[in-house]
């Protein structure tokens, strides 16, 4: 018999650590910081599977009614908001961790409760005008995290479970104490505190009966998903939609149509998430029907490859800041983002002098996966590594150095900076603010070892051109917004 300890242990420093950082990322970026949005988008950004699925999940009809096309992450935070997109990262993050694991009957099962669990709840919170619905989704995905964890990696604990579980007279609960000496209840209490998630997850753990609105909101979608498995007309069914009504102020029968729905959206929701097989376990109401579920097994490329057509739409959106009052930060987010995913550039990088233009500090990296690059951009202006850097400052001209370049190129490319950034191949372009250069945009295809290419560097050379456009109009409205 284990103790609770040993499976928290367990859980987080061998089973699910990538989750576990995954959460921890997304959750540090704080909501007040006006660069919020775009550390989100650098979490998803690191990930290319993440990055597809949250892009296909934006232009689903249940995100994106509207059906106005996103093809940045930068731009499907901008306009579905940095709560939404978090509530998308956690539960792609949460599916990934989980989609090999041992029990799979019993996971999928939990998967399902959980996410349509999780659907309902986020109804009854705007329904009620919740001030963050999203954060009632993830608690509530999350309520029974310690019966998923435990169903992916247990092996013959899960076994005994399973098999005593199936005694007559037994409870899930008395079953669990019997087998490990703890419910899954208090694992999910200590896996929610190890990864310091939400207060609400929190409290509803240690006190599920608590009355709080929206504990009850979290406690009562789970009933209603684990009552819906009985039928959509059974009494169970009945009673808890008859207590929802009553919390969210409507009668019975516009209650249970919303739920219907709701279920509906879960079960398309759940399948644009990655998870067909969860999809297809929710109940539905007899009346719906879903064909053609979208199925996401494809395999995204570990290093995107050019798209003229996104590059085309992230110059569109480019143009549309000239026109609004819009983010710096979410600004160089979607450059980054055209270099990175447009150009197919395997790493980009946007870094910024010094007050006192001594030092280079990077400030948005895209594709650096192991912050070799951040690091390697921390570069005093006077040291023979930033030589490239002061050739590109001067000359205020984009560069693309590679081993065919002519000699008057290869001069400024220190053996310290290749040797710092692991190539002598790469684009290197200034940015200028008011005719004075202040930093750099850079792209390399280092980690791939792929060549560099002449419709590449036109690419790049047009993003930073763009660039400065729209960072010299974002500072003019800035300016404006200080003297008014």
């Amino acid at each position: 018999m284990s103790s609770l300890q040993s499976w928290i242990r367990r859980i987080t420093d061998n089973e699910m650590p990538i989750f576990g950082r995954t959460v921890q990322e997304v959750i540090s970026v704080s909501e007040n910081d006006d660069s919020s949005a775009a550390q989100l988008g650098q979490v998803v950004l690191k990930d290319a599977a993440m990055t597809s699925r949250v892009l296909k999940l934006a232009n689903s009809s249940y995100y994106n009614p509207s059906r106005q096309r996103f093809s940045t992450i930068s731009r499907a935070i901008m306009m579905l908001g940095f709560d939404t997109v978090r509530s998308m990262c956690l539960t792609v993050a949460l599916i990934d961790s989980l989609v090999q694991g041992i029990h799979r009957e019993h996971l999928v099962q939990e998967m399902a409760r959980s996410l349509h669990a999780a659907t309902q709840a986020q109804l009854l919170a705007q329904q009620l005008r919740d001030g963050s619905p999203e954060e009632v989704f993830i608690s509530t995905l999350l309520f029974r995290i310690g019966d998923l964890a435990f169903w992916c990696f247990s092996d013959e604990e899960g076994e005994r479970l399973d098999s005593v579980m199936r005694r007559p007279g037994y409870d899930r609960v008395r079953a669990q104490r019997e087998v490990l000496g703890f419910p899954l209840s208090e694992l999910s209490q200590g896996l929610a505190r190890e990864w310091s998630l939400s207060d609400l997850l929190q409290e509803s753990l240690k006190d599920p009966a608590n009355q709080d609105p929206r504990t009850r909101y979290l406690v009562l979608a789970h009933q209603l998903a684990k009552a819906a498995e009985k039928g959509w007309h059974s009494k169970e069914v009945r009673s808890v939609t008859e207590d929802m009504a009553k919390l969210a102020g409507l009668s019975f029968e516009e209650m249970e149509a919303k739920l219907h729905q709701t279920a509906r959206q879960a079960v398309e929701t759940s399948a644009y998430y990655g998870a067909k097989a969860v999809a297809q376990v929710i109940p539905l109401p007899p009346q719906f029907r879903v064909n053609g579920l979208y199925d996401s097994d494809e395999i995204t490329p570990t290093f995107p490859e050019p798209d003229p057509a996104l590059q085309l739409q992230v110059l569109r959106e480019l143009s549309g800041l000239l026109s609004n009052q819009s983010d710096f930060n979410m600004a160089v987010e979607m450059i980054l983002e055209g270099i990175h995913r447009g150009v197919g550039m395997d790493r980009a990088l946007f870094a910024l002098l010094t007050p006192d233009r001594k030092e280079l500090r990077a400030k948005v990296v895209l594709g650096d996966s192991d912050d070799h690059l951040r690091q390697a951009f921390s570069l005093h202006m006077d040291s023979s590594a930033a030589a490239p850097v002061r050739y590109v400052l001067s000359s205020e001209n984009p560069l693309w150095a590679d081993r065919k370049s002519p000699a008057e190129i290869k001069q400024h490319i220190s053996d310290a900076f290749t040797w710092l950034i692991g190539t002598e191949e790469l684009f290197m372009a200034p940015i200028l603010l008011k005719g004075r250069s202040m930093g750099i945009f850079y792209a390399d295809r280092a980690p791939s070892g792929r060549p560099l290419d002449q419709d590449s560097f036109d690419s790049f050379r047009h993003f930073s051109q763009q660039a400065n456009l729209v960072i010299n109009h974002l500072a003019d409205q800035r300016a404006a917004r200080q003297l008014g």
